[in-house]
């Protein structure tokens, strides 16, 4: 079966997940209302006020009866046992007798915690007021304390529902979403190559399923973008091939006619073709290793040379006779002649373009690496273009007014040689002029 045949399949296999998931999480929610229920229930029913017991009326009046009776000595009552207990106040507001402890002194105090006034009527005149008792305090007590625990389980209890209902909103909600962001900050990043995690409690199954075909498909239309740009990039080496061997052959006849030919004016134009054929040389060659540097074709292959070699590249590579050499160490260097020849020829080519000073040669030991300074004595860069200088097609400001030929690529091949070599490349302003640093491996 294809791979576009199989996918209707796969997405239909992700619904019927989906709906399982679906109805597995709906299991939870329907316990979840049932749990909430049973904590509301547990709370109202917790808020129900007990029903006050029957007042025993006879009782009342009979700590009516012995109150009046006892009215000129209250101490009398202690001897006596009553069914509720009472206070007595005057008519004044004064306490006259109270048959325990902890218990209200004034009427108003009395009747806000429940307690029953009663007249009390020595003769035909009403002396005071009895105060009764009728619902004790430590049973209202107890129903508070009750009230409390109650809505401190259902609290407790609605707390670790919601704590799951998030526990679960996380992990089917937020936790894909979170891998989605993350996988769309790859995708933007350039890397196709890592798959979507999928995760079998995912409700989003399709919706995630989705993103990870169009990440297939991104890396597939990379991948084509990459065979296509390597093709350009060998076809640029191939047609730099065949242009170079017939511009070979125009500048070797024309140095055999310059060989055999007497005539000035004659000799003056084969010298401009000869000219001309090296400027075609020199821009295909660019054109060349840009081209590899992009397949990574830039092979270095790395010997132990005696260092007296550098004084040959520098000699070849100085054509305006403007460099001064200082002494070279004697030691062994670990380089690729061919691509140091490279290297130096793109430095010494870019400051006689840019600077066309006398350039000095200085050469250093310093640990296990030869350090070679090439500086000379023009304009430099800018400050804040020296970091820049060595980037792939970067010109400084520079460059760009002085309107000479390039594309940015002479001090970045140059690098890229040098660190394949095991070295490094520094580029830097001086006091008068501008720098270039080689570090050269030595061999151990």
């Amino acid at each position: 079966m294809s791979r576009a045949s199989s996918r209707p399949f796969g997405a239909a296999a992700i619904c019927l997940r989906n709906n399982q998931i679906m109805r597995k999480y709906s299991y939870l929610y329907i316990i979840a209302g049932a749990a909430m229920m049973t904590g509301i229930l547990l709370y109202m029913t917790a808020l129900k006020i007990p029903p006050r017991p029957e007042i025993d009326n006879a009782a009342i009046n009979e700590i009516t009866k012995q109150t009046a009776l006892c009215w000129q000595i209250p101490r009398q009552l202690d001897q006596m046992t009553f069914a509720y207990r009472f206070v007595v106040i005057d008519r004044e507001g004064k306490l006259v007798y109270a048959s325990d402890e902890n218990l209200p002194g004034t009427v108003p105090s009395a009747i806000r915690q429940g307690f029953l006034p009663m007249d009390v009527t020595v003769g035909t005149s009403v002396v005071g007021k009895a105060l009764v008792e009728t619902f004790p305090n430590d049973l209202i007590a107890q129903e508070q304390a009750k009230l409390s625990h109650a809505a401190a389980a259902a609290f407790i209890l609605l707390c670790m529902l919601a704590a799951a209902i998030l526990f679960v909103l996380y992990r089917m909600v937020m936790k894909p979403f979170e891998r989605l962001k993350t996988f769309a900050h790859k995708i933007s990043t350039g890397k196709f190559d890592e798959p979507l995690p999928m995760d079998r409690n995912n409700i989003f199954g399709l919706f995630t399923q989705s993103f990870d075909i169009m990440r297939a498909s991104l890396l597939e239309a990379h991948q084509k973008k990459l065979l296509a740009q390597r093709a350009q990039k060998e076809l640029i080496a191939a047609l730099n091939h065949d242009i170079k061997t017939p511009v070979t052959s125009i500048r070797l006849t024309s140095e055999l006619l310059q060989a055999v030919n007497t005539d000035p004016a004659v000799a003056e134009k084969l010298k401009l073709i000869e000219m001309k054929a090296d400027q075609i040389d020199r821009l295909m060659n660019d054109m060349l290793r840009g081209a590899l540097e992009e397949l990574e074709e830039l092979t270095v292959s790395v010997a132990s040379e005696d260092s007296g070699v550098l004084r040959a590249l520098f000699q070849t590579a100085d054509n305006l006779s403007k460099i001064r050499l200082g002494d070279i160490p004697s030691c062994l260097v670990e380089i690729d002649v061919a691509r140091m020849e490279q290297v130096i020829d793109n430095i010494i080519t870019n400051s006689y373009k840019y600077a066309a000073t006398e350039i000095d040669v200085d050469f250093a030991i310093c640990k296990e690496v030869l350090r070679v300074d090439i500086h000379d004595y023009g304009k430099g860069v800018r400050p804040d273009e020296v970091e820049l200088i060595c980037v792939k097609f970067y010109r400084g400001e520079n460059a760009k007014a002085s309107q000479k030929e390039g594309e940015g690529l002479g001090l970045y091949i140059a690098k890229q040689i040098m660190e394949k070599m095991g070295g490094g490349l520094e580029a830097f302003n001086r006091d008068h002029g501008f720098g270039v640093r080689l570090w050269i491996r030595i061999s151990r």
